[in-house]
C-alpha cells in the first residue's frame, strides 16, 4: 500500500500544478492577449468545467478500461496540452488546451482518489492528507517557478517542465507493480464485487438504515424505509457541501493576489506572494490534519474548522493592513488545510457503497462551485469594490456551516430512528 500512496502523491503533485496554472500565468496572459478580469474568470471556469466533465465521466470509463490505462492517457494528454499552451497559440486554441488539460486532470484526480479510498480501510484521512500535501507542494512550486521565470521572459519553460513530468509519471505507472493492490486498477466489470456489506456499514447511522433496508427480502418494506430514511438526503447534502467549499477555497486561491492588490494590501510585485504564503500554510496544516481528524473525530474537526474559516474570512474582508492580511492568509491556510480531505473521507465512512461514483460526484460538485464562483468574482472585480467579493466568500462559508449543521441534525435523527425501529419491532413481537 505504500507504493499506492506514493503513486497517489506523485499524481497529486501534478494536480497541484494543473489547478494553479491559469492563476499563475494570468498576469502574463491578460496583457499579452489584451484581456480583462472577466476573461480570466471565463478561462478559469473553462478549466474547472472541463475537469467536472472528466470527474463525472471517470466512473463510466472505469467500467470499460483499466485505471492504469486512464492514468497513461491522462498523463500524455496533459503533456500535449501544456506543450500547446507553452507555444502561446491564438486565444481560441489556448482555451482548447486549457479545457483538455482540465478534462484529463479531472479524470486523473478522481481515479487516484477512488483507488486510495477503496484500497485503504484504516487511517484513510492520514493517507489522503499526504496526497493533499503533495497537491499543496505542486500548487506552491509552480507560482514560484513562473514568478522567477517571468523576469527573464521564460515563464513558459515551466510548462515544458510539467509536460516532461507527465511523461515520467506514465513511465512510473507502466513499470511499477502494486502487488495485492493491482486489483484496484482493473475495470469495474472485472473487479471482484464484495458479496457482503463492509463491516460496520449496518451501524453507520442513516447509511446503515438504507443498507439494512436494501438487504431485506421484502421490496415494499425496503422502498418504504429508503424513502423515509433521513439518510436518503446524505449524498445531496455532501454535494452541496463540496459545492460551497469549492467556491470558497478555489475562489480564494485564484483571486487572492487580485484581492490583495485591489484592496491596497500589496502592490503588483508582491501580490503573487500571497498565494505562496497561503499554500505554504496549507502544506503545513495538511501534515497534521489527518492525525488531528482521526484523534478528535471527523465531525468535531469539520465543525471547528468551518467556524474558523467564517471568522477569518470576515476579518479578511474588513482588514486593510498588509501585515495583518498576511497573518490572516496564514491562518486561513491552516484552517482550510484539512477541510476537503476530511470531508471526503467522512463521506466514505458514511456512504461505504459506490465509493468510486460518490467520490467523482463530490469532486465534481467542488469543481462546479469553484468554477461558478470564479466567473462571478471576475465580473464583480471589473465593476464593484473588492470587498464585495470578500464578503461573498464569507457568506458562502456561513452557508457551508449551515449545511453541515442541518446534515448533522439529520444524521442524529436517522440514528434515533434506527434505534427506535428495532425496539418497536421487538415490542410487536
Amino acid at each position: 500500500m505504500k507504493k499506492l500512496v506514493w503513486m497517489g502523491s506523485l499524481f497529486y503533485l501534478l494536480m497541484g500544478f494543473i489547478k494553479v496554472t491559469v492563476a499563475s500565468i494570468l498576469t502574463v496572459l491578460l496583457p499579452m492577449y489584451d484581456r480583462m478580469y472577466t476573461d480570466a474568470g471565463t478561462l478559469i471556469f473553462i478549466e474547472f468545467g472541463a475537469s467536472i466533465v472528466g470527474m463525472l465521466i471517470q466512473p463510466w470509463l472505469a467500467n470499460n478500461m483499466s485505471k492504469k490505462k486512464m492514468l497513461h492517457i491522462g498523463a500524455w494528454g496533459v503533456a500535449a496540452s501544456y506543450l500547446l499552451i507553452a507555444f502561446l497559440p491564438p486565444w481560441s486554441v489556448l482555451l482548447v488546451g486549457i479545457a483538455v488539460a482540465g478534462f484529463l486532470g479531472g479524470i486523473i484526480e478522481s481515479v487516484i482518489a477512488a483507488v486510495i479510498l477503496e484500497g485503504l480501510q484504516s487511517n484513510a484521512a492520514i493517507a489522503m492528507s499526504r496526497l493533499e500535501i503533495a497537491f499543496g507542494v505542486g500548487s506552491l512550486m509552480l507560482p514560484l517557478a513562473i514568478g522567477v521565470l517571468i523576469h527573464s521572459g521564460l515563464w513558459n519553460y515551466a510548462l515544458f517542465g510539467i509536460a516532461g513530468y507527465c511523461v515520467l509519471l506514465s513511465a512510473f505507472v507502466r513499470f511499477t507493480r502494486f502487488n495485492e493492490a493491482e486489483a484496484l486498477f482493473l475495470p469495474a466489470h472485472q473487479a471482484e464485487v464484495p458479496s457482503a456489506v463492509p463491516a460496520g456499514a449496518a451501524s453507520s447511522g442513516p447509511v446503515g438504515a438504507v443498507v439494512a433496508a436494501a438487504a431485506t427480502h421484502h421490496p415494499s418494506a425496503r422502498n418504504k424505509r429508503i424513502r423515509r430514511a433521513p439518510g436518503a438526503w446524505m449524498l445531496p447534502a455532501f454535494i452541496l457541501l463540496f459545492f460551497l467549499y469549492g467556491a470558497t477555497d478555489i475562489g480564494l486561491v485564484n483571486y487572492l493576489p487580485s484581492l490583495m492588490l485591489e484592496t491596497g494590501m500589496a502592490d503588483a510585485g508582491t501580490a503573487p506572494i500571497s498565494v505562496t504564503v497561503f499554500w505554504a500554510a496549507m502544506i503545513a496544516g495538511r501534515m497534521f490534519a489527518g492525525y488531528e481528524a482521526e484523534r478528535i473525530g471527523y465531525r468535531k474537526y469539520l465543525f471547528i474548522h468551518w467556524i474558523g474559516m467564517i471568522a477569518l474570512l470576515a476579518l479578511f474582508a474588513v482588514n486593510r493592513s498588509a501585515a495583518v492580511g498576511y497573518v490572516l492568509i496564514v491562518l486561513l491556510g491552516l484552517t482550510l488545510s484539512g477541510l476537503y480531505v476530511v470531508t471526503l473521507v467522512y463521506s466514505k465512512t458514511l456512504m461505504p457503497r459506490n465509493i468510486a461514483r460518490n467520490t467523482s460526484i463530490l469532486m465534481a460538485g467542488c469543481a462546479i462551485g469553484g468554477g461558478l464562483f470564479s466567473v462571478t468574482a471576475g465580473r464583480m472585480l471589473d465593476t464593484l469594490p473588492p470587498s464585495y467579493v470578500q464578503w461573498m466568500m464569507a457568506g458562502i462559508a456561513v452557508l457551508s456551516l449551515l449545511t453541515y449543521i442541518a446534515y448533522a441534525k439529520e444524521r442524529h435523527a436517522a440514528h434515533t430512528q434506527t434505534l427506535r425501529e428495532p425496539a418497536s419491532s421487538q415490542a410487536q413481537a
